[in-house]
């Protein structure tokens, strides 16, 4: 297929001449409507490059149609194939073929000094980049978010794949400064980790009283405490029912849960336990459109996060949304959520591991609507001053034109000895053989 026209910064397509720099082709299982962090963060990115023209790969199980190619609301164009698989490594054989597969359809998409692939992941979007890279495909660069490096370290396989992939792209985008340290750890060279943090919609998050939603939870005057995201051990939820049990009748309060995952069993069992069915909301997932009212309806969001067995949280989109509404946050001392709050200016940060001290931190600011008000001001702030999309999206086109730049100066390959036709090698290993018939 042809790449789109380009748009300019005005928004505008633009006909005619081929782009001065080659397409992105973002390769990606994670991609709305799939939820989570890392899909918004792609499309929001994606959708706002300006004058590079952009093709999304994504799989095609979360597609609500099964259109293998179209527009979505942003504009982007978006390809559907099955890219979703759950052998990540190259071990085995139909792992490795599936890798094959994925490099075959990129490839079809865009060659050599037409895109630069932006994979979403090491593992597994990468293993395809850099499967292709070596028989003179496309350069490519990887996203890092911290939770998927540490994934990957608690397999040798996966370890030593992610390792080789990160090191042989031409850039990686790390999420925060934490996750570029992790990077730096497993051998990147600095010089090719380039930090960018997520964004926030300001228009779409913005500070406005939910009256349906506070009535309908908090009506009796209660604090309104609020998590949103997948519920996995890392992110804390136990953490805040905990809290949420010693704080008692002294400190009303309601605490939403927004988001639905493998812990939702063991939590509904924590909150059965303490008999806080009262207090404690299970909400499952709530429609994209509806989430800046339920952030907007709390009086506090916290997300209290820790390290689980190497389970990191990167950066953690949901603290810069909740700012981005006025509200203050709470989030652990880990990973890189202290680039997303800061502690004593818009949130609080904790260890992640002590109900107790959450319990008075909590209290701490259900106590005083000033000090509340305080940080949910300076939150909305820095996140309009340095959080937006719009910022992230001017560093990819940079790191994107970057690449381009030192890709046309240096066009040779990292392995000039094996330039062999991708798509007629790597078809070769997939056609099943024709054994003769006698």
């Amino acid at each position: 297929m042809s790449f789109p026209a380009t748009r300019s910064d005005r928004g505008e397509e633009t006909k005619g001449p081929a782009p001065k720099i080659p397409a992105v082709l973002l390769l990606t299982e994670l991609f709305p409507p799939a939820v989570g962090g890392s899909p918004v963060l792609f499309e929001a990115i994606y959708s706002r490059l300006r004058n590079t023209a952009v093709v999304v790969l994504a799989d095609n199980k979360v597609a609500v149609r099964p259109v293998a190619v179209r527009r979505d609301a942003t504009g982007l164009t978006v390809v559907r194939r099955p890219l979703a698989t759950a052998q990540w490594g190259i071990r085995a054989p139909q792992a490795f073929v599936n890798h094959v597969r994925v490099a075959l359809e990129a490839r079809k998409l865009g060659s050599r000094g037409e895109v630069i692939v932006h994979c979403g992941r090491a593992l597994p979007e990468g293993v395809a980049a850099w499967l292709s890279r070596r028989f003179g495909g496309p350069a490519y660069l990887c996203w890092a978010h911290g939770e998927d490096i540490a994934t990957a370290l608690q397999s040798r396989e996966f370890s030593w794949l992610m390792t080789r992939v990160y090191r042989n792209a031409a850039a990686t985008i790390a999420n925060s400064l934490s996750t570029g340290r992790m990077l730096e750890a497993i051998g990147m060279p600095p010089d090719r980790i380039h930090v960018i943090h997520p964004g926030v919609d300001v228009q779409r998050f913005r500070p406005h009283l939910d009256a349906d939603l506070r009535a309908r939870f908090a009506g009796d005057g209660r604090i309104l405490l609020l998590s949103v995201g997948r519920l996995q051990r890392r992110k804390g939820h136990d953490l805040a029912i905990e809290a949420v049990s010693r704080l008692g009748a002294s400190v009303p309060v309601s605490y939403l849960i927004v988001g639905d995952g493998a812990e939702r069993a063991h939590l509904e069992g924590l909150v059965a336990r303490h008999r806080l069915q009262d207090r404690v909301h299970f909400l499952g997932e709530v429609p994209a459109r509806d989430l800046p009212r339920y952030y907007a309806a709390c009086d506090i969001f916290l997300l209290p996060n820790r390290i689980d067995e190497g389970d990191v949280e990167g950066f953690g989109i949901v603290f810069l949304e909740a700012a981005a509404t006025g509200r203050p946050t709470i989030g652990g001392r880990s990973g890189g959520v202290p680039e997303a709050v800061l502690d004593g200016e818009t949130g609080r940060l904790v260890s992640g591991t002590d109900a107790d001290e959450l319990a008075d931190v909590i209290q701490d600011l259900a106590s005083s609507p000033e000090k509340r008000h305080a940080m949910g001001t300076a939150g909305r702030d820095r996140v309009c001053r340095s959080f937006t999309w719009e910022r992230a999206a001017a560093r990819v086109s940079e790191v994107h034109s970057e690449i381009a730049s030192r890709d046309r100066v240096s066009p040779g390959d990292l392995y000039p000895r094996k330039r062999y036709h991708l798509t007629r090698l790597l078809t070769a290993i997939l056609r099943p053989r024709q054994r003769s018939r006698r």
